[in-house]
């Protein structure tokens, strides 16, 4: 199936060819498919529509399948006449190639009797010119395919060639096959969308043509195996012709298709006869020796061939199509393919065996200095270098596991021997980090325990580093099976505490950030807001020291969304604004946290237009991408806010239902949410005004879950409230608003202030109350913070309108409370609000003039009307919007959508 039959039986000369020197005629035959070649379709569509150009190239390495798939295509070609000449290296010289372009194009029966008598007796060096003079006279397209085309490179024939590729008229078309382009000038013809390209992309076997082809030799593969096979081969062609034929000979033992390998006799021989076998002496060096790594750049392999230009040399390979491919867009990196990886690791144990861990400790300390971890730790761990590997894991951290997974990193820490992986204290910390992040805890366990042994044999310095990270792990493994135990978060911040005074180097800085990380997100998950805050802010700071820049964009996020849950919406907006900015985000999960934490900043401001845009983007991405092992459920996260959202919305029955799913997950309980969620539902009870389902939320003696948090007895305060006893509200909220308080937010201060103004309004204290609510202002007024007002009631919108006096400091803040307030009246029966009658234009004027305070006599001045004409327009504006006050007609203007 991957190389054409190239031989073809005798023939005998066609009287369009007689006379002139004898041909071999295989040559020019198009080549006969054997039976066990798999016609494929997509290819030859593929090659139909690129023949429609004026000159098609079909190019891939060797095995590709290129001769198969232009013979397909040209065995049952719509397009007209096709002439087929298979390329020989002695088919450079013009002499020799033109008369066998000249028989190809007569034996196809392609040129017309007085255009094959013009091209009679031409010279070698004007049969081009002649040719496309020639070709005017073509009644019919004719196709000249040209195989193995890269046996011309650097041949006198090029030129001429040359000259046919840039002049052919319409009527001809040429199909170069080869593994590359011999040097003809084919830019301008791409760039001009006169040049078809059919690459080695395009020939590689899918799975479905796989699938068909050992169903046509009734070969058994199943879909995983089949998967595995073509992954291995990167669908390789002619390697899915070697392992059919490995298979056959194999059979009575149940050999499968999988094993195939670089090494096995049948690969190694044709990579070697196809590929190495036609470089250089220099080159093959050159690819034995740069092939100890998976990827390589020119840098690294001058580093490792110790010569100079090692990027032109790999640019070649790759134009050359010697399973040499480049990656990304600019083409800095290359990787050779696996099977020629494992013919060349054969070929350098026997040629330089001496040279191997040179090589690898050469490639260790490269990678060590481009930031590439794992590659370093492999590299040197495969020169048997363990103090070097092992002291890199212990440098590298997370670093490893961010950048390419604990998979990746548990097969590098295979390579370690056994009595290395238990008693080195870096090893088995890697160890362990690898199974958390593979979400498998109890397997840590035991791999935590060797790395705390042997931390006391390790040097100070990697001692500093290596502490730090184990403490954080620890934590990980905690937060991840249940609520992490206080002592033990204690003893981690004590021991980040402790690191961060000292940490001084970008290992150490590293795993005090990781840390920090750890405890953040225990903290999240305990709902210690201000403690949260506290240790994500440390762990963005030290993680951009480390350099860990995953890392370090989940930590921040994680802080923009605990900072907007606290009520530092400034601070919270900035945070995700930058974290939204950055095109360069590897961080996916960290993009989401952004998102939620400008919901969450909208929602405190009462902007629930936004937030709901906003919630929506994110639940288009809802899944929770890869979190790390402790972090909160980003799922449940956005649940939390949506319910708000809802209550705010004055949903209280979609808010509870909200609740209520939250519960039944389990994603909720491992949260450790049962506190939040139970004060969520005695505040959804409140707003409906069933003070007994909250009492029986909190408990029967009020006496609810975590009782001793902020936030409970915030609750508390507002079901005593509700209750009618004042003085029992006034000491539940007390706590709250002491200034030793570490666990109340600066949301859950300015609720429990508007707790304590109402109590104090039902005890006729005035002047108290008066200096609480300036209290609650002025902590709400810098960040906007106008929901926590809102969801206190009607008390709180009364005491604004009583308290606050026009000449406060908080007057205008105070004074947008109250157009939300008004805003919010509900709408009867769900139906879009309209006025009893169209403002006009000048009475629109008006009332967008309002909102700005304004009085009626600055109004008509910037009107240029009369102040007696703006009280008329006034008028109107009341009796058509049904209101009777300013305040009012601004909040209805507002739900008309007319400001």
């Amino acid at each position: 199936m991957t190389s054409a039959t190239k031989h073809a039986a005798p023939h005998r000369v066609s009287a369009a060819t007689r006379g002139q020197p004898r041909f071999l005629e295989g040559k020019l035959q198009i080549p006969r498919l054997s039976l066990t070649v798999l016609r494929r379709r997509r290819v030859t569509e593929l090659i139909d529509r690129a023949a429609a150009h004026r000159v098609t190239l079909v190019s891939g390495p060797a095995g590709a399948g290129k001769t198969v798939a232009c013979a397909s295509w040209a065995a049952a070609s719509p397009v007209g006449r096709v002439a087929w000449l298979t390329v020989d290296a002695r088919d450079g010289e013009p002499a020799r190639f033109w008369p066998y372009v000249r028989a190809a194009l007569a034996r196809a029966g392609a040129v017309p009797a007085d255009a094959v008598r013009s091209l009679e007796d031409v010279s070698a060096a004007e049969f081009p010119l002649r040719l496309i003079e020639a070709a005017q006279l073509f009644t019919e397209p004719v196709v000249l395919v040209l195989d193995d085309i890269h046996e011309l490179a650097g041949r006198p024939v090029l030129a001429g060639l040359d000259l046919l590729v840039r002049h052919a008229p319409p009527p001809v078309r040429l199909v170069l096959s080869g593994r590359c382009p011999p040097g003809l000038q084919l830019a301008r013809l791409r760039v001009a969308g006169d040049l078809a390209d059919v690459t080695a992309a395009d020939l590689a076997c899918t799975a479905d043509e796989a699938a068909a082809y050992f169903a046509m030799l009734s070969i058994d593969v199943g879909a995983a195996e089949r998967e595995e096979f073509l992954t291995r081969t990167e669908g390789w062609m002619a390697g899915l012709r070697l392992a059919s034929i490995r298979h056959r000979a194999s059979a009575a033992e149940l050999c499968g298709v999988t094993g195939i390998a670089g090494h096995e006799p049948m690969i190694t021989d044709y990579l070697c006869d196809e590929v190495l076998g036609k470089l250089s002496a220099e080159t093959r060096l050159f690819l034995l020796r740069t092939s100890v790594t998976e990827r390589v750049t020119g840098d690294l392999a001058d580093t490792l061939t110790g010569e100079p230009g090692g990027a032109r040399t790999l640019e070649r390979l790759s134009r050359q199509n010697s399973f040499v491919e480049a990656l990304g867009a600019d083409h800095a990196t290359y990787r050779y393919h696996p099977l020629l990886r494992d013919v060349l690791a054969a070929e350098r144990d026997r040629e330089i065996p001496n040279e191997i861990p040179i090589l690898l400790r050469r490639a260790a300390r490269w990678h060590a200095a481009h930031d590439g971890a794992t590659d370093a730790v492999r590299s040197a761990a495969q020169a048997g270098d363990w103090d070097y590997a092992a002291r890199m894991l212990a440098e590298v951290g997370t670093a490893a596991l961010m950048r390419d997974g604990a998979q990746t990193l548990e097969q590098v820490l295979a390579l370690f021997p056994a009595g290395r992986r238990a008693d080195d204290a870096a090893v088995a910390a890697a160890l362990a980090a690898a199974r958390l992040w593979s979400g498998d805890p109890d397997g840590a366990a035991h791999h935590l325990d060797d790395a705390r042994r042997a931390l006391g044999r390790c040097a100070e310095a990697e001692r500093r580093i290596v502490e730090p990270w184990l403490a954080a792990l620890r934590v990980m493994r905690a937060s991840s099976q249940a609520a992490a135990d206080p002592g033990l978060l204690a003893q981690g911040w004590t021991s980040a505490e402790q690191a961060q005074a000292t940490a001084g180097t970008q290992p150490e800085h590293r795993a005090l950030g990781l840390l920090w990380f750890a405890l953040g997100a225990a903290r999240l998950r305990r709902w210690e807001i201000n403690a949260a805050r506290y240790a994500l802010n440390h762990a963005g700071q030290q993680l951009t020291a480390g350099g860990l820049g995953e890392l370090c964009e989940r930590a921040r996020g994680w802080h923009a969304l605990a900072e907007a849950w606290y009520g530092n919406l400034a601070a919270a907006e900035k945070a995700a604004g930058e974290l939204a900015e950055g095109e360069s985000s590897r961080d996916p999960a960290a993009a989401s946290l952004a998102a939620l934490a400008s919901v969450q900043v909208h929602l405190a401001r009462d902007d629930l237009a936004a937030a709901r845009i906003l919630l929506a983007d994110v639940d288009g991405h809802s899944a929770d991408f890869c979190l790390l092992p402790g972090e909160p459920s980003l799922s449940v996260v956005a649940g939390l806010i949506r319910a708000r959202i809802a209550l705010a919305d004055g949903d209280a029955t979609g808010a509870r239902g909200l609740v209520v799913r939250m519960r039944d997950t389990s994603a909720a309980s491992d949260l450790q949410l049962d506190g939040v969620l139970t004060v969520l539902d005695c505040e959804i009870a409140l707003r409906t005004g069933d003070a007994g389902r909250a009492r029986m939320i909190l408990g029967a003696d009020a006496d609810g879950p975590r009782r001793e948090q902020a936030e409970s007895l915030l609750a508390l305060g507002r079901l005593l409230l509700a209750e009618g006893d004042f003085a029992a509200a006034l000491e539940a909220v007390g706590p709250c608003l002491d200034a030793s308080a570490g666990d109340a937010t600066l949301q859950i201060k300015v609720a429990a202030l508007l707790v304590a103004v109402v109590a104090n309004r039902r005890f006729g204290r005035t002047k108290p109350a008066t200096e609480l609510l300036d209290q609650a202002l002025a902590l709400a007024e810098p960040d906007g913070a106008c929901r926590v007002f809102l969801a206190a009631g009607q008390p709180i919108r009364s005491a604004i309108t009583v308290l606050v006096q026009p000449t406060s400091r908080s007057a205008r803040f105070a004074g947008r409370i109250l157009e939300r307030f008004d805003a919010q009246i509900p709408r009867a029966g769900g139906v879009p609000e309209q006025s009893e009658a169209p403002l006009t234009s000048s009475e629109l004027a008006v009332l967008r003039f309002l909102p700005s305070h304004m009085t009626n006599q600055e109004i008509a001045e910037a009107l240029f009307l009369s102040i007696n004409t703006v009280k008329t327009h006034l008028r109107s504006v009341y009796r058509k919007l049904g209101v009777a006050s300013r305040r009012a007609a601004i909040a209805r203007g507002r739900r008309l959508d007319l400001l």
